[in-house]
């Protein structure tokens, strides 16, 4: 049978993308599912959104694009992630309560705190100071 596994004529599904604009459809479909169904990730897009602004209006340089937008698609990839961790600890489990499942998704959560965190604390030290600047041109002028 392993060896059967390893033919990928005779190992395919239903579900297998045919190509990559099928790819990039089931991709698309996930992330408004996700978009949809996490309170949590539509928060994070705002964010990312209004973080997005704020580095327009303050005119951040290339390399903090890169650092602030690293920080936002980090922040939502992990939160994709610990809902589909999520989704996978409740289809095994159910409404039963496990210590293992309520520890797996104990551990997504923090990931995604850590990351949130680190997309904070890029922003502040990139924006904070660039803020301040800004404000105080304008009270100058």
């Amino acid at each position: 049978m392993l060896m059967a596994l390893k033919d990928k004529k005779s190992y395919t599904t239903q579900w297998k993308n045919r190509n990559f604009i099928q790819a990039l459809k089931h991709a698309g479909e996930g992330l408004q599912t996700v978009y949809h169904d996490e309170r949590n990730f539509r928060f994070d897009c705002w964010a990312g959104l209004a973080v997005v602004a704020a580095g327009f209006l303050l005119q951040v340089t290339n390399n903090e694009w890169r650092s602030l937008l690293l920080a936002v698609f980090l922040v939502l990839a992990s939160e994709a992630w610990n809902t589909v961790i999520e989704n996978i600890v409740d289809l095994i489990c159910g409404t039963k309560h496990q210590p293992a499942a309520k520890k797996a998704k104990d551990i997504a959560a923090g990931a995604v705190l850590l990351s949130s965190l680190y997309a904070v604390f890029t922003a502040a030290m990139i924006l904070l100071p660039k803020l301040w600047q800004f404000l105080v041109a304008l009270r100058v002028n």
